[in-house]
This record gives C-alpha cells, structure tokens and sequence, in this order.
C-alpha cells in the first residue's frame, strides 16, 4: 500500500494537470513506482501499470507524455539514454541512442559557422534518436501494443499542459530563441510572449504526429511523411540531414560502463557519454578515503576532496572519452583499480589554486559540459528489481528554438556538443558521428539485489550532482530525501583558457562562511539561486524492506507516484 508524505497529484490525461500543483517529493510504494519531470507524465507512467503493463511499457508512455508536459526539456525531436535492469537475471542492457551528425556534413564548413549557428537554428539540429530508443525497448521488453502506448501523449498534446509558476520561469529566457522562428512561436508562445501561469498550453500538430507514430510505429517517425517534412524543413535552413539519416539511424546496443565501490555495483552511462565515466571514476578515486568517510556534510572537506578528483579527471576524460573505437578501454581503465590510483595520485598533487590541464585546454569543452540545466530524467521501478533509468533531452532548453511545421516537432541542437576548434580532438566534429553528453543514469546493486537508481538533469553539473547523491546516501548514510534537498555545488569544466579552471560553484543556501572556507583552499567561489535553472532537478528510487521509496527534486516540477 502506498503511503504519500505529500499529498498525491495524479493523473492519466492533461485535464489533471493545475496551475498550483506541486509534485509529490517523497513516495513509498509496495509494488512499483514512477518518477519524471513532471505530474502529468508521471500519472500516465503510473495507469500503464496499473492496467498490467510492464516497467518498459510505463517508461515508453511516461517518456512520450514527459516530452509534452515538460517540452523545453526533452522530446520526440531529441536523444536519450537508457538503463534497463531485467529482474530475472540481473543484467543491465544500455541503450544508447544519442543524437547522430548527418551523414552529409561538411564538417570544416561547420566549424567555420558563427557559434550562434551551430548552437540554434536548422544547422545546429542532429538526427534525433529518442524514438527509436523507445522504439528497440519495447520491442525487446515491452508487453503492451504500442498503440497504447503512445495515444496518452496525444491525448496530453490535445488537451494541454497548464503552465505552473516553475515551468513559466524555465521558459521565459528562451522566448527571443523562438521569436526568431514562426512554427517555434506558434507552438510555444501567445503573442509573441512566455504564456501566462495558469494557462493551458496545447500542441495539436505534434498530437496528430504522436498518432501517425502510434499507429505507424518507431519506423513512421524515420520514414514517410513526418521524415519528409522534417527533411524539407531542415534543408531549408541550411542543414545537410537528409531523408537517408533518419532511415538508417540506429540506436546502439552496448554494455553499461560498471565498477565496484564501497561494497555496491554501480552501472552506468558507457561512452560515447562522459558522464558515466565522470562518476563511476570520481567515486572510484574516493574509494576507502578517511577523510571523506568523517564527512557529515558537504563541508569544505568534502567539497575539496570531489573536486580534486574531478580536477584531475577532467582533462583525461575530455581527451579520450567520446565517439571513438578506444572510448570504451579507456573508459573501464579510468573506472578500474589502477585507473583510481592514478586519478587519486594526481589529485593529491594538484594544487587548486593553479590545476594543470593541458588536454583540456587543447581538446576544447562543448555545448553539453558548459549548457543551462537543460534535460529531464525519468524512472519506472518494481519491486522485483525490474528498473528503466531514462535520460532524455533535446541538448539545451528548447534545443535548437525551431519547429518542423506541420508535425510540431521541436529539434534538438546537439551539433553543439561536438568540438570544432582541434580536428585531432576525439569529440571534434565529423559525418555520422554520435554526440558527446554528460548524461548520467546510474543503478546500484548490492550482492545481486537492487538498492538505488536515480538521474538527474542539468548539463555539466549533471555528474557532480549524481556523485553527491551518491556519496551522501550509500557511503555517509543520509535518508534519500535529505540529499536531494540539500544545497549543491559543482566543480566547473573550464570552457578556455581564458576561464579559471578552480571555480566552484555554490548553490543557494549553501552555508554563509563556505565561500571562505573553499577560498582559503585556494579555489575561487561562485553563487546561483536554488530555483533547478542551474543545478537542474532529478529524481531517485530505492529498495526498501517492503517496497520502494521513490523521491522527485523539489527543483522544478518533478514527480514521484506509485503503488
């Protein structure tokens, strides 16, 4: 039986959606749970299951109606990343469908556009590959006709989502992005400005494509009319894409990047994404470290410690880790034993006032490691210990700001992740190339029973924050809800040589004196507000003797419900 600490805000269709709700924070459920970015998705993850279906079924549903209700965040138009645990061997599949390069790109004339376009506009949109991710899942694990699956998010698309106060505040910075587009302001504005709290936002055109994909399947999103118009559109902007790049494009079945730390088996993001190897790596390098077990907080000393592990790691995983045949070798080695007391060795060394990072400073850091907490996570859980651990986004907040119009499709702009400035780079630009991210999912076992899975979004601080959660809940013992509310910082990836490469940011409500404290150890200090624009949001589920508790971020409008 479920037991709600905040009251419980459900529902399967748009019509509960409430300009006051507020997501449910904290959950305890005896059968399942779901978790996303938002109240409406989360209901319609949570009726999949309730009508039988499977944990794959729920995260297809909760995946399509999240890119709805939260569509700054992700979508149809974007990638993702996803961990799937099958309860009845223990193995965990990864299903890395990152957005692709066309295959027609002159990649020396892009690195020649303006920056602004290969951040925004046509030129900056890749091959999106959420569908097919959903698509391959449930094809391989799904239960429920397809149709079934994708109709919720239709309906959400026709009935509307209402505009809460925090989906209000993560828009309105992008209103002169899509200003600069017709379909894009059609779609997303009323005239001309970020709708009003209280309002109800509909997307008929992209309900009328989420039923040609319901009825067509994956394929009628890659062929036919939707990839028509998306073709025509794009090339009309300038971009190479062609209807070929979205026929082939394939998701890619891989294995998860794993390790052992502190007694639990951690699974997590492989390359071509760096955020995977970022954790796993860090938290290898902290393995068995004293002082950082005496932590009860996120204190200077914790804070020190994680960043000069994260200091250290940077330049190695820039220089290695992306759509290259060594990213994986490199990978496990860095999250290896050996590969932990390097990165161990290197960090007591480094001095913070002044870190070397020469592989940095040649390779270059792109849009993913240095972008607005854009993205959005999601989770659907048994109690079996059948888990997806979904990631998905559309690279920056309303990606690349414009719209195929007829279908409602707002693109991604993940061309933005790629390096342009050193051809050597392994993350630099080229055709058919998978993009670079620092997305994160992660599921913990311990002697082959679940524990915890969570996500989170936010860009660049997408790692360090996974770390945190991590680090506080299994190693220092915090309840779950606890290390999610308290303040966060980052230790920020400098984007040039002209950066400081010792900043650490700090976020709101962080004690008065730490900035002090962290200066004194020689890093410089930066504050932002703790409204989820930086920090971004996320959400978790673990284990219980009985059941599951499942917590949502109280950054933006996350949600957790189950039964």
């Amino acid at each position: 039986m479920r037991t709600a600490l905040v009251a419980l805000i459900v529902g399967a269709a748009a019509g509960m959606s409430s300009p006051a709700a507020r997501a449910d924070l904290t959950v305890v459920c005896r059968d399942y749970a779901v978790t996303s970015g938002h109240p409406d998705s989360t209901g319609v993850g949570l009726e999949v299951l309730r009508a039988g279906g499977n944990v794959v079924d729920a995260a297809v549903a909760t995946s399509l109606a999240l890119g709805v209700a939260e569509p700054y965040g992700s979508g149809i138009g974007g990638k993702g990343m996803l961990l799937y645990r099958e309860a009845a061997t223990g193995k965990v599949y990864a299903l890395e469908a990152m957005c692709q390069a066309p295959a027609g790109l002159d990649a020396e004339a892009f690195a020649k556009l303006r920056r602004r376009d290969r951040y925004y506009g046509y030129q900056a949109v890749a091959v999106p590959g959420l569908v097919a991710c959903l698509g391959d899942a449930h094809r391989q694990w799904g239960s429920k006709p397809w149709e079934e699956l994708v109709l919720p998010a239709a309906d959400l698309a026709d009935e509307g989502v209402v505009v809460s106060a925090p989906m209000y505040s993560l828009m309105r910075p992008k209103r002169n992005l899509l200003r600069r587009d017709d379909a894009a302001a059609a779609m997303f504005l009323a005239d001309g400005e970020t709708p009003a709290v209280g309002s109800r936002m509909k997307y008929p055109l992209l309900a009328e494509t989420l039923r040609t994909i319901a009825k067509g399947g994956p394929r009628a999103f890659y062929e036919g009319p939707i990839a028509e118009q998306i073709v025509a559109t794009c090339k009309a902007g300038g971009s190479p894409m062609s209807l070929s790049d979205l026929r082939d494009y394939r998701i890619r079945h891989v294995a998860p990047l794993e390790a052992d730390w502190e007694g639990y088996h951690l699974a997590a993001a492989p390359p071509p994404l760096t955020g995977g190897t970022t954790v796993l790596a860090t938290l290898k390098s902290l393995e068995g470290v004293a002082a950082l077990h005496a932590c009860t907080e996120r204190d200077a000393t914790y804070i020190d410690l994680v960043s000069r592990s994260l200091l250290a790691l940077y330049p190695e995983i820039t220089r290695t880790v992306a759509d290259v045949p060594d990213a994986a070798e490199d990978a496990a080695w860095l999250v290896s034993d050996a590969g932990a007391t390097a990165v161990r060795d290197a960090a007591e060394r480094l001095d913070p006032a002044s870190p070397e990072t020469p592989a940095l400073r040649s390779a270059g850091v792109t849009a993913d490691d240095t972008a607005d907490a854009s993205t959005t996570h999601l989770i659907v859980a048994d109690r079996e210990g059948n888990i997806v651990c979904l990631t998905q986004s559309l690279s920056y907040h309303m990606g690349a700001g414009v719209v195929a119009p007829g279908v409602g499709v707002l693109f991604n702009n993940s061309m933005s992740n790629f390096s342009t400035r050193n051809p050597d780079a392994v993350n630099h630009v080229a055709p058919g190339k998978h993009e670079r991210s620092t997305i994160a999912p992660v599921i913990v076992t311990q002697d082959g029973k679940p524990v915890l899975t969570l996500g989170i979004p936010g860009g660049q601080r997408i790692p360090t924050t996974t770390i945190q959660l991590l680090v506080d809940h299994l190693l220092l013992g915090a309840p779950l809800r606890e290390t999610f509310d308290r303040p966060r910082f980052h230790v920020v990836r400098a984007a040039s040589s002209s950066q400081p490469p010792n900043v650490v940011d700090l976020e709101g409500g962080s004690p008065a004196g730490l900035d002090a404290e962290l200066e004194a150890l020689g890093y410089r200090t930066a504050r932002h507000t703790a409204d989820g624009h930086y920090f971004g949001g996320g959400s978790a589920i673990r284990w219980t003797g009985d059941g599951l508790e499942a917590v949502a971020d109280q950054r933006r409008t996350n949600d957790a419900a189950g039964d």
